[in-house]
């Protein structure tokens, strides 16, 4: 025997779109385990077959997919829901039920406010999910600790991988390695960290920029801390800058756009973003939860809405760079980044681009299959059916894990090899004017061979580059560099 249960008998029973949830529940005959993403139950645990029984095993045992129940709750028959709730209006998953339908709908159930002696519980259980503090609602007595609003609230759910990683522990770090280097090396290095992060984030694109465009998105990078809070007209502005001002957006787009490519005769659809209907609501939700979320992991937002906003593709142009961007805006405004400084996670997702596109490509995957829609002979598509509660409630835990390991590698590798590289350079160079007075363009060309020849310069390049200098002179420069230089060389300083 084996039956399916919770979210997967819900879709079976009312005809709910195959949206993907983290885990799928089976009631079989011998022990309960887990296997892969399935979990078997033995018949003790069986659910009644009926709205009220598989939506409680859904909430118990399978956590909590607002996409489904928005999708459930918009179907099921209203006098069965209110029955469940009513067969036992304190029950910690009823109420939860209860407060996600009047969350989800915006309408109101027929049951009356529970008396206050009713303790309250949290809609989403804090050791399996990242909350946030709370609000309390007193009508269910549930404490919405919700991530986000009716409109935009992704969750994310607390994985073995995220609970090794901490922000607070990255902040401290970052600062640590920032404060060991004085303020000369310090300007020097982030001067090249945002040419670097700029570059990065046009190669993504695979865009080779040009000199404007460049200096566009740095100055874009480098204003992070001018824009506390980003809105609409934010988000406009930053367009502005960094774009060409003929291709700059006034307003959210008004066309249906898509990610795609011709093969032959036929065209393939990898992602196709929201309607443009469903556009600015979406990405007003997505600024009221940056707005109201100073108490959620600062990580954890930069993922849920930088992702989300590459999601919606709120404009015709630019939205991967302002994604990137509104990842560098959190992670500065929040504290994460130190003072002065940025991250370069641009460079990193671009040395693990693979990843990167895995990350935005399980978004794409899980959401294609349930978008209907058909396309003109002018390459334009029109989308048939609902489709924003696909951008609007989606698990971002796997692009909240992917953003930790990011920023967790970026701090590790460039920003803390670039301060090495400069420090390296600028102790070398010293080293050098106070024994030898050489030209500044022969002194650049020993120091940047030297370095990636960790401190040694071969026999071929001294007598190409350097044979106005003896092999005695060549040496004792090699041995003043060496304690600079022998180690793994980076980049050039």
């Amino acid at each position: 025997m084996m039956k399916k249960a919770g979210y997967s008998a819900l879709k079976e029973m009312y005809g709910l779109p195959d949206i993907t949830h983290h885990v799928t529940s089976y009631i079989v005959s011998g022990a309960r385990k887990t296997v892969d993403h399935q979990e078997y139950y033995p018949p003790i645990y069986a659910p009644e077959d009926t709205l009220g029984g598989h939506l409680e095993f859904a909430l118990k045992f399978e956590g909590v997919n607002l996409g489904l129940l928005a999708e459930l709750f918009a179907v099921a028959p209203i006098n069965d829901l209110v029955s469940y709730i009513q067969s036992k209006p304190s029950g910690i998953n009823t109420r939860r039920a209860w407060f996600y339908y009047e969350f989800l709908t915006g309408e109101q159930l027929d049951i009356p406010d529970l008396d206050s002696t009713v303790g309250y519980v949290d809609a989403l259980g804090s050791k399996a999910y990242v909350v946030r503090t709370g609000v309390r609602m007193q009508r269910y007595r549930v404490r919405n600790n919700l991530l986000g609003n009716q409109h935009f609230c992704p969750v994310v759910r607390k994985t073995n991988v995220l609970k090794q990683y901490s922000w607070e522990s990255m902040r401290d770090h970052a600062a640590a390695i920032v404060s060991s280097y004085d303020a000369e090396t310090l300007a020097r290095a982030v001067n090249y960290l945002y040419t670097k992060e700029t570059r990065s984030s046009f190669a993504i694109e695979h865009e080779e920029p040009t000199a404007t465009k460049m200096e566009r998105f740095g100055k874009a990078l480098q204003s992070v801390r001018k824009f506390p809070h980003l809105d609409k007209q934010a988000l406009i502005d930053l367009q502005s800058i960094m774009l060409d001002e003929r291709f700059a957006a006034s307003d959210y787009r008004d066309d249906q756009n898509y990610v795609g490519e011709t093969v032959g005769r036929r065209e393939i659809f990898h992602f196709i973003s929201p309607k443009p209907e469903d556009v600015s609501q979406l990405m007003q939700g997505l600024i009221d939860f940056l707005a109201s979320s100073d108490d959620i992991d600062p990580v954890v937002v930069a993922a849920v809405a930088s992702f989300g906003f590459v999601f919606i593709h709120p404009f015709d142009d630019g939205n991967g760079r302002t994604h990137r961007y509104m990842i560098h805006h959190t992670l500065a405004n929040r504290g994460v980044t130190p003072e002065g400084v940025i991250f370069p996670v641009s460079a990193t997702m671009l040395n693990h681009v693979h990843e990167y596109d895995a990350c935005l490509e399980s978004f794409s995957k899980s959401i294609m299959p349930l978008i209907d829609f058909v396309s003109n002979d002018d390459a334009s598509i029109e989308v048939l059916n609902e489709t924003v509660n696909l951008y609007r409630y989606f698990d971002a835990t796997r692009m909240a894990e992917y953003l930790y390991a990011c920023v967790d590698a970026t701090i590790e590798g460039e920003l803390k090899v670039e301060l090495q590289t400069v420090s390296a350079f600028a102790h070398a160079r010293k080293a050098i004017d106070a024994a030898f007075d050489l030209p500044e363009k022969q002194k650049n060309l020993f120091l940047k061979l030297c370095w990636q020849g960790k401190g040694q310069i071969s026999k071929a390049k001294r007598k190409s580059h350097f044979d106005a200098f003896t092999d005695d002179e060549i040496d004792m420069m090699q041995r003043l560099v060496t304690p600079y230089f022998a180690v793994e060389s980076g980049e050039d300083g």
